[in-house]
């Protein structure tokens, strides 16, 4: 399946506004819900039958000023887990093999980021086999300033690294 971009330029709360509307599914599928996360629109949907489930819209900008979508169903058991649990506890039961699997994942997923420990000065992290000291914050999401503890150098770590760095006990 592949992606769906409109040349109309528009903002991203235009764009989703219209991928949240009834209009955006088929025929006897109905909007509950929806959650943002970066990039994700996660959807609550019902199915004719009455059964809810959880769809995603992946969401990219084109450079002309359009937003595009690629749009896939739990069913697919798509391989993104921030789906938001408040979206998920609102699913109905279902026999569908991926979705069960995919369900487990987003579990999985927001228990490992729910017992992560924060960062603060000081703490040691160990990030691509390196050890390093967190210094002080960057800007917001611009990461850490880090110590290489193997040669005393500063960097910037950014916050896609920490958030995979291992934190040493």
């Amino acid at each position: 399946m592949g992606w769906s971009f409109d040349i109309v330029e528009r903002s991203k709360k235009e764009f989703i506004a219209e991928l949240t509307d009834d209009r955006h599914f088929a025929d006897g599928y109905k909007y509950i819900d929806h959650r943002v996360v970066g990039n994700h629109l996660w959807t609550l949907a019902m199915r004719p039958d009455g059964s809810k489930f959880i769809s995603l819209d992946l969401i990219a900008k084109e450079r002309n000023g359009g937003y595009g979508n690629k749009s896939m169903s739990e069913d697919s058991g798509p391989y993104y887990y921030d789906c938001p649990l408040s979206l998920l506890d609102k699913t109905s039961p279902t026999e569908s093999i991926n979705a069960i699997e995919w369900r487990g994942k987003v579990r999985e997923y927001h228990a490992r980021n729910k017992n992560k420990a924060q960062p603060v000065p000081g703490m040691i992290v160990t990030s691509y086999g390196q050890e390093y000291k967190l210094v002080e914050p960057c800007a917001t999401r611009r990461g850490w300033i880090v110590i290489g503890v193997w040669n005393n150098q500063k960097y910037r770590m950014p916050a896609s690294h920490l958030s995979k760095a291992l934190v040493e006990n």
